[in-house]
């Protein structure tokens, strides 16, 4: 495997089986490796099953406190993801994965950023995550 094709993507909803479908087949058309969705509106434990025979591996971050949050990252079945780390926010709002792929770390963010306070919200975060970052760091997300 010698590149990733990233692709992020604010779905605004992704409950419906239709909007599902629609997207898997614009994915697949492009040769997606690895898959950034913000605005899920997964509730916390409560995930529907992505998975597909092109895209197995998926990993969410739901909000337990409201339905308009939520992020997901998914990997492709030509993507050896290793997955060794993660944090999420409590709030549905971003969702950090680090592992291997052909013995090279990453280190995946997908954030879903707040309309307000925006600078006080992204300095918490990265306090919070700068001592997890490793590797190649992939950030994608909608920052509104």
């Amino acid at each position: 495997m010698a590149d990733l094709n990233i692709i992020s993507y604010n779905v605004k909803g992704f409950n419906a089986p239709s909007k599902r479908c629609q997207i898997f087949s614009f994915l697949k058309k492009r040769l997606t490796s690895v898959l950034f969705l913000q605005e899920t509106h997964f509730r916390f434990n409560r995930y529907p099953d992505l998975s597909r025979s092109s895209f197995p591996v998926w990993y969410h971050c739901g909000s337990s406190s409201s339905a308009s949050r939520g992020v997901s990252i998914g990997f492709s079945k030509r993507v050896p993801f290793q997955y060794s780390l993660h944090t999420q926010d409590p709030e549905g709002r971003f969702l950090l994965l680090k592992g291997t792929i052909n013995n090279r770390i990453y280190t995946f963010i997908n954030i879903y950023a707040p309309n307000v306070d925006q600078v006080s919200w992204f300095r918490n975060l990265i306090t919070l995550i700068q001592p997890l970052l490793e590797g190649l760091v992939v950030l994608g997300g909608d920052f509104n």
